[in-house]
C-alpha cells in the first residue's frame, strides 16, 4: 500500500478536510498545513459538489481529492475521506480554518497517548475579519472551550484528532444530520462517550477560524445552532440535565440567560405601555449581566472597552435568537440515526 513501516504507517496522519465552495479559504488551510513541522501526514480533500475553485486550489497543493458523486453534506465527505485515509490518526479540519506549524504534531503526540482516543481544539484569539459580530463569535468560541473540563463528550468538527480504531467502531459520523442544525459533529462525541472513549480538549491546540460573518448570517448561524443542540440533547435525554452541566460547549449561564433576555424584551415593552413599572425591567437587566459578567469581563481583557460596549447588544441578540432556535427544538421531531451508516463498512 505504501512504502511506509508498519510503525511508520501507524504514525501517518490523515488530515480531511471536507469543501463546498471553499475557495475564498482553502488556499489558506492548506498552506499552513503544508507548513507544518510534522511531516508524517497526507491530505484528503473531500469536495461535496463545488462551482468554485476548491478543487484546483486543492490539487495545486498536491492533495488526494476526492469527490462526491451524492454527499449530503459535511459528515459525508468526512466519512468519504475516512475510507480513502492510509493513516492511523485522523485530523478533521474545516476548509476556513488555519493551523500553526505545531498543531500537527500536537494532535499527534496526544493521540499516542494511552488514555486519549480524540483530541479538540479550539479558536484561538487572532481573527483576522475585524467585523465586531465576526469577533464576537470568534471569541465566545474560545470562552466556552476554556470553561469546559479537559475531559469532554462531544467533538468539534473544525479542528479534531481521533484514532482510526475508535473512528471505525463506533461507524463514523451520521451522515443522516447537517451542519445547518449545528449538530453534525457533536452528536458523533456523544456516541464516543458512550463507548467510554476519551476525548481530551487541548488549550495547546489553537487554530484560526476565517469565517466571517454579516449580523444576519451570524443571527441565522444561532438560530440553526440552537434549534440542532435542542434537538440533540432531546436524542440524548439530556435537556433537563443542560440546565446545570450545560451541553457541549454551551455553559449553564449562558443557558439561563435565553429565557432571561426574553424577559428583558417582554418587560421592555410592557414598561413602554406603562403596564409594568420601570424596576422590574431593571431587575431583570441586572440579573440578565450577573449571569454573564464572566464572559463581559473577557471580551473587555481581550478586545477592549469600546469593542466590549459594541459586543453587549450583539450577546443579547445572540440570546434572543437562541430563544427562537430553542422553542422550534423543542416543537420538532426528534432526528433518528441511520440504522446502518456507510462509515459502518470502513
Amino acid at each position: 500500500m505504501s512504502y511506509y513501516s508498519a510503525e511508520r504507517q501507524q504514525e501517518l496522519l490523515s488530515v480531511i478536510i471536507p469543501v463546498r465552495n471553499a475557495a475564498g479559504t482553502l488556499d489558506a488551510c492548506l498552506r499552513s498545513v503544508r507548513s507544518s513541522w510534522y511531516t508524517n501526514y497526507e491530505i484528503i480533500v473531500v469536495d461535496d459538489h463545488s462551482t468554485d475553485d476548491s478543487v484546483p486550489i486543492a490539487r495545486r497543493f498536491d492533495c488526494t481529492v476526492v469527490s462526491l458523486t451524492d454527499g449530503t453534506g459535511a459528515n459525508a465527505a468526512r466519512n468519504e475521506g475516512a475510507k480513502q485515509a492510509k493513516g492511523g490518526y485522523f485530523l478533521f479540519l474545516d476548509a476556513d480554518v488555519v493551523v500553526t506549524r505545531e498543531t500537527l504534531l500536537t494532535v499527534v503526540e496526544l493521540l499516542r497517548r494511552t488514555d486519549v482516543d480524540a483530541v479538540v481544539g479550539l479558536y484561538s484569539t487572532r481573527h483576522r475579519h475585524e467585523s465586531f459580530v465576526s469577533q464576537y463569535k470568534n471569541l465566545w468560541v474560545r470562552y466556552s472551550y476554556l470553561k469546559s473540563p479537559p475531559a469532554i463528550d462531544w467533538l468539534f468538527g473544525a479542528i479534531s484528532g481521533i484514532k482510526r480504531e475508535a473512528f471505525e467502531g463506533i461507524g463514523g459520523f451520521d451522515e443522516t444530520l447537517i451542519a445547518r442544525h449545528g449538530n453534525d459533529d457533536i452528536e458523533f462525541g456523544k456516541r464516543l462517550a458512550m463507548k467510554k472513549l476519551r476525548i481530551h480538549l487541548s488549550q495547546d491546540v489553537e487554530v484560526e477560524h476565517l469565517k466571517n460573518y454579516t449580523l444576519g448570517s451570524f443571527l441565522r448561524n444561532e438560530f440553526e445552532r440552537s434549534k440542532g443542540f435542542v434537538l440533540l440533547a432531546r436524542r440524548f435525554g439530556e435537556l433537563s440535565g443542560s440546565l446545570k452541566r450545560g451541553f457541549a460547549n454551551v455553559y449553564p449561564s449562558f443557558i439561563f440567560s435565553v429565557p432571561l433576555a426574553v424577559l428583558i424584551f417582554l418587560a421592555a415593552v410592557l414598561v413602554t405601555g406603562e403596564v409594568l413599572p420601570v424596576g422590574w425591567l431593571s431587575i431583570v437587566a441586572v440579573l440578565y449581566f450577573l449571569l454573564n459578567i464572566q464572559f463581559i469581563n473577557y471580551l473587555e481583557q481581550v478586545r477592549g472597552f469600546f469593542a466590549l460596549t459594541v459586543m453587549i447588544p450583539i450577546l443579547y441578540l445572540d440570546h434572543l435568537v437562541c430563544a427562537g432556535g430553542v422553542i422550534a427544538g423543542m416543537l420538532s421531531p426528534i432526528p433518528k440515526r441511520a440504522s446502518k451508516s456507510p462509515a459502518s463498512t470502513l
